[in-house]
């Protein structure tokens, strides 16, 4: 799978592209811009991501950050986790 989201600098600014389930993608920034686009196909998609990363790169933003998308979709645990391993572990550090 490709990049689960993007971001870019220029400057103090930043532009968050973000990859979602259901084909759709989200472009937050700079400031307080938000644009959400929907897409037929992954073809579709990839091909609007990596032009808007180019125009990006023309206009001086740089990418800073990658992050992938790790999850295939399957739990991995057999059984999942209980309250008590997460208020164990959160215990945990509040005491150190």
């Amino acid at each position: 799978m490709s990049a689960g989201s993007w971001l870019f600098t220029k400057g103090p600014e930043s532009i968050h592209i973000v990859r979602q389930e259901g084909g759709r993608l989200t472009v937050e920034g700079p400031g307080a811009k938000h644009q959400q686009h929907r897409f037929d196909t992954e073809d579709a998609i990839q091909r609007f991501q990596v032009t808007l990363a180019e125009e990006l790169s023309e206009a001086g933003w740089v990418l800073f950050g990658v992050d992938r998308e790790r999850r295939t979709g399957r739990e991995r645990r057999t059984t999942g986790r209980g309250p008590d391993r997460r208020n164990a572990r959160a215990a945990r550090h509040a005491h150190a």
